[in-house]
């Protein structure tokens, strides 16, 4: 008998929503903002949560239909109750109650990040691994990086997180989109960076590798930032934008890269995972991929992508997490009490009833 899930994903931008049997995926549905943000270069909090609300049902709706299931056939509802932005958790939070009451199934709040740590596991509705992924044993790192987000996480065991490190401002997919504003390329700014670094010299124009001195495992974004802006002040005085704009996208994404890899390598050496799973916005990034592989090869370690429709934001990965916790019985003892948490991290108390 399988366990079935539909799970919701309001958390910044994208409405996202899911049909999970066990591990599998069914149906998934994300209904895009971006281009109702992509005048504002980045999110606009209550266009946001409008847009959620003209959108979540027929999502729904749609995700049910091709799942071929009706709401009586859903073993529970799930969503994600943080961290994210909070108009827009809250749409999907009160989506949530009100059919888990309606039809009378458990709810299951998510943690978000959990989400995007156990996202390279989910599998097809054949009951494949959508990417290849090794047996698993523990310990394991997961990084998350995103526009929201960027964190090295130790998993001891499915449901038991510890964060490694973390960034002290802005995170990584947040940079890529500040850089793309400074370049006047568009929103979200990491795939246009992506694409044009591919014409250009990484090494032609020397940016700082932020953190790469301090001794810990934390990150920070902002001083990238300045560097950026000040370094693209200066060469627009010499030329013109066009001749060095592909130098300076791939020069900006190498940093970004670096930074991340200098932190992975000092936790690896010093936890000796068995496993690197890398999920979230930012592991989409194809240069990312590759350096990534080259520097866990030296350290005779796999790591795992989630498939790239499953590195942005999606409902997939939270009614993963919802399938695990069901098994368990984790559910929402007081369905009318759940509440987004904006600011929710990984490992902290547990909300639910055994």
């Amino acid at each position: 008998m399988h366990t079935t899930i539909l799970a919701i994903d309001t958390s910044c931008d994208d409405t996202a929503v899911a049909v999970l049997k066990d591990d599998m995926v069914f149906a998934n549905i994300v209904s895009s903002q971006a281009d109702i943000h992509k005048e504002w270069g980045g999110v606009v909090p209550n266009l946001a949560r409008r847009a959620h609300q003209e959108k979540i049902m027929p999502c729904i709706d749609l995700a049910l239909q091709r799942a071929q299931l009706t709401m009586e056939e859903i073993s529970a509802v799930a969503v994600t109750y943080g961290p994210g932005l909070a108009p827009s958790l809250e749409v999907g939070v009160d989506t949530a109650k009100t059919l888990a009451l309606k039809h009378d199934k458990p709810l299951i709040g998510v943690n978000h990040m959990e989400g995007h740590i156990l996202s390279p596991l989910l599998k097809n509705s054949k009951g494949n691994p959508y990417t290849p992924i090794p047996e698993i044993e523990y310990p394991i790192l997961a990084m998350s990086i995103s526009g929201g987000h960027t964190e090295i996480v130790q998993v001891k065991k499915k449901g038991q997180y510890e964060i490694v490190g973390q960034t002290l401002d802005d995170a990584v997919g947040e940079a890529f989109d500040k850089v793309a504003r400074m370049l006047e390329l568009g929103y979200p700014g990491g795939p246009i960076i992506e694409e044009i670094a591919l014409k250009g010299d990484e090494n032609s124009i020397p940016l700082p590798r932020p953190m790469s001195q301090n001794t810990g495992y934390d990150f920070s974004y902002s001083g990238l930032k300045t560097a950026c802006l000040y370094k693209l002040r200066d060469l627009k005085k010499e030329k013109e934008l066009s001749s060095f704009l592909a130098d300076f996208c791939a020069s900006f994404q190498e940093a970004a890269i670096d930074s991340l890899l200098i932190k992975l390598k000092k936790a690896c050496k010093k936890i000796r995972p068995t496993m690197v799973l890398v999920a979230g916005g930012v592991s989409a990034n194809n240069r990312l991929r590759q350096k990534f592989r080259k520097a866990m090869g030296k350290f005779n370690l796999p790591v795992v992508f989630p498939h790239k429709k499953f590195c942005m934001d999606n409902a997939a990965m939270i009614g993963l997490v919802a399938y695990h916790k069901y098994s368990c019985g984790e559910f929402i003892k007081d369905k009318e009490k759940l509440d987004r948490n904006p600011s929710l991290v990984i490992g902290q108390k547990n909300i639910y009833e055994n």
